[in-house]
């Protein structure tokens, strides 16, 4: 007898939900539209292909557009970050990493929930990166120290080479000078 084929189980695409529905990898005009096409794969939900939106997708009405059963409030500021109430969270909005900061030290000296920074790791790590930029620093001016130190001594070196050959310079004129002085005396005793 053959052997008979193993037949592999068929399951949803992989990644069907990082697409839109208009279309493989669409990007633009990214809003739901309802399958009517006669051999529509969607409208017939068939196997592999995304889902219809249909009755019981949605979450219920309490619990709806909450983050941990709390409302939401954006942050911009420490002044938004204030002005929280216990029923609500914070979620810091889109800003630089100066104000950030603040908001992050702010939240930890308050004791406040932020839904979208864990305001302890992000000091933490603020820090860590600080220390490394010092570091670099602190290598940097040690090498340029070094440098300073090398360029100075080669200074050095050359000024006294120089003070040395004007020297020599000074002591051959002087000796020419008196061999001509004594050529000169010489020429006159003749």
């Amino acid at each position: 007898m053959a052997k008979m084929a193993k037949k592999k189980p068929r399951f949803l695409r992989i990644g069907y939900t990082q697409y839109s529905k208009l279309g493989l990898r669409r990007k633009n005009k990214q809003k739901y539209r309802k399958a009517k096409g006669g051999e529509n794969k969607m409208r017939l939900k068939m196997k592999g292909h995304l889902r219809n939106v249909s009755i019981g997708f949605r979450s219920e009405k309490k619990t709806r557009g909450l983050v941990r059963g709390l409302k939401t409030v954006l942050i911009n500021s420490i002044e938004d970050l204030k002005k929280l109430k216990k029923d609500e969270i914070g979620i810091v909005a889109k800003v630089g990493n100066k104000r950030k900061i603040e908001i992050a030290e702010h939240a930890i000296k308050d004791n406040i929930r932020l839904a979208n920074l864990n305001s302890k790791k992000f000091i933490e790590k603020v820090e860590e990166e600080r220390k490394k930029i010092e570091e670099e620093k602190t290598k940097k001016e040690e090498k340029k120290s070094v440098r300073d130190k090398k360029a100075k001594e080669a200074l050095q070196k050359k000024e006294k080479e120089e003070e040395k050959n004007k020297e020599t310079e000074l002591e051959k004129a002087v000796k020419n000078n008196e061999t001509d002085i004594k050529t000169n005396v010489e020429e006159i005793k003749q």
